[in-house]
Order: C-alpha cells, then sequence, then structure tokens
C-alpha cells in the first residue's frame, strides 16, 4: 500500500481559543477516524484538554454528563453523534465534515464489503441499501442534523427543514473536499500545534466495485434529502485559507497508523531526520 503523509500547517494565532470545548460530529465515511486520531494524540502530547469518544446511546444523549458543566480541562467530544448530543454543556465549540452523499454511500459500501470479507457478488450493492434502510442509516447526514440518530422512523420533509435549520448550530462545517482546510483551521483556532499525517482505514481491497448508473439512482432513491441537505452545505462559506507567507506553528505533532513515534512534538528537522532514518531502513 502506497502510504501518503501530508503536512497541515497551523496558523500562529496570537489570540486563540481557550478554555472551550469542542464537539466534533463524526458522520460516517467522512475522514473522521483520522480527525479523531489527530486530537486523541494532541491531548495525550499537550495535557491541556482531554479526548471522548462517545458510541451513540440514546439514554446516554438524554443525560450526557451533566457533571462536565464543572469540568477542569477543556474536552474533544467525538463520535457518530446527533447534532444536539452537547446541548446541555457550556462553552462547546462545535464542528463537522460532510461528504458528497453518493461518495460516502459508496465508501461505505466498500467498507462494510472488506470488513464483512464479502465480495460484491456475495453481498450485492441493493443488500446493502436495503440493510441501510432496515437499520434506518439511510439519508444518515439528515440523520445527524436533524437529531434523528437510532431512531425507528422514515425521514420526512418536516425532518430535513429541522436539518437546515440545525446547520446554524455549528461554529464550522467544512465539505470532505476541503478536510485539510477544516483541520488547519481548528488548530489555529484553537492555537494547536501544525499536524504531519497519513490517513486512517486506509485498505488494500482485493475486489473491484465501479458504482453503474443504477447504483447511482438508488442513492438518489433513498439518500434524496442527504443530496439536498449538501447542496445547502455546499452554500456555507468558510473563509479560511493558509496562504504562503502565513506564519505557521513549527511545533510538529505525527500522526500515522503505519508510523510510530514518540508522544510528543518535532521540529522540522527532527521530521526530517525521522524519515531519513525510515528510509534508510
Amino acid at each position: 500500500m502506497d502510504v501518503k503523509f501530508k503536512f497541515v500547517p497551523s496558523k500562529i494565532n496570537h489570540n486563540p481559543i481557550i478554555n472551550k470545548s469542542i464537539f466534533f460530529m463524526h458522520i460516517p465515511k467522512s475522514g473522521g477516524t483520522t480527525i479523531d486520531r489527530i486530537f486523541a494524540k494532541l491531548s495525550v502530547i499537550l495535557k491541556n484538554f482531554d479526548f471522548e469518544r462517545f458510541k451513540y446511546n440514546l439514554d446516554l444523549k438524554k443525560k450526557l454528563l451533566l457533571s462536565d458543566n464543572n469540568y477542569l480541562k477543556p474536552k474533544f467530544y467525538s463520535g457518530h453523534l446527533d447534532y444536539n448530543f452537547c446541548d446541555n454543556l457550556n462553552n462547546i465549540f462545535k464542528c463537522s465534515l460532510v461528504r458528497e452523499p453518493i461518495s460516502r454511500v459508496v465508501s461505505h459500501y466498500k467498507f462494510m464489503l472488506y470488513k464483512l470479507k464479502q465480495t460484491p457478488e456475495n453481498y450485492t450493492f441493493k443488500d446493502f441499501i436495503n440493510q441501510e434502510i432496515t437499520k434506518n442509516r439511510d439519508n444518515i447526514i439528515t440523520r445527524h442534523f436533524s437529531g434523528l440518530l437510532g431512531q425507528k422512523k422514515f425521514i420526512t420533509r418536516k425532518d430535513f427543514e429541522s436539518a437546515c435549520i440545525n446547520l446554524n448550530n455549528f461554529d464550522s462545517i467544512y465539505t470532505f473536499d476541503k478536510w485539510d482546510n477544516f483541520l488547519s483551521d481548528l488548530l489555529s483556532n484553537f492555537g494547536l500545534p501544525s499536524i504531519l499525517y497519513s490517513n486512517f482505514q486506509q485498505h488494500a481491497y482485493n475486489f473491484s466495485f465501479i458504482p453503474q448508473d443504477s447504483h447511482i439512482q438508488v442513492i438518489r432513491k433513498h439518500f434524496k434529502y442527504d443530496l439536498e441537505l449538501y447542496s445547502k452545505i455546499l452554500l456555507i462559506k468558510n473563509n479560511f485559507e493558509f496562504k504562503k507567507n502565513d506564519i505557521y506553528n513549527k511545533n510538529i505533532c505525527i500522526v500515522s497508523p503505519f508510523l510510530k513515534t514518540k508522544d510528543s512534538l518535532y521540529t522540522e528537522e527532527e521530521v526530517k531526520r525521522l524519515f531519513k532514518n525510515k528510509n534508510e531502513k
């Protein structure tokens, strides 16, 4: 497998956000696992915030960490959660990444084939879509933004309209194709180090699946609200851009499933030596 590393700079920020927690709403197959691993490692290294990842649970949602309003350190909350999962907590910066729905569904299908050790012939795309519908995971992006994860109901136009309104509850929403911008913006806002990363959940698939028109039409039928919501999200303006002459944080955190590193920050020279030694082995 060809492993690619990418550098994401954090702008030097003389007025960073402090004493505020982050809620990252992790929508499946939208690059969230890498975000989680980055902030989990930063929390270990910096020790000035805690990392918490939750598995969705309706009962937990109703009484989420009420005592956390008195926490001593900020936290980074993540998980496949509803938009309002942290509404009962104070000082929360809400953010999310959203992937183009057709691309997201295809990626999810391929991941499930890999996870189940199946092939497209044994576990068809139709099987996958039917299972998503049965498990109330159709229009999953809309379900996240409307607060309907885990609920056994069909998504309606009213639910979609609620999701559109709830976009306004977020401080930062980026599309998946702007993944690096999202991360750089978040790091810069909170005065965190720069990042050198390679993606998590990279898999060498031993099968081939190229979506045909019939597959895309199925997605358009069963994920129509996600497609509409995504068109709304595309209109959200994110003005962050790292320019060539911007000064960036020279402290670097390395995060990769393919390279074991110390729980510490590196200088540029240390990074160069690390990769030089790695390549010489």
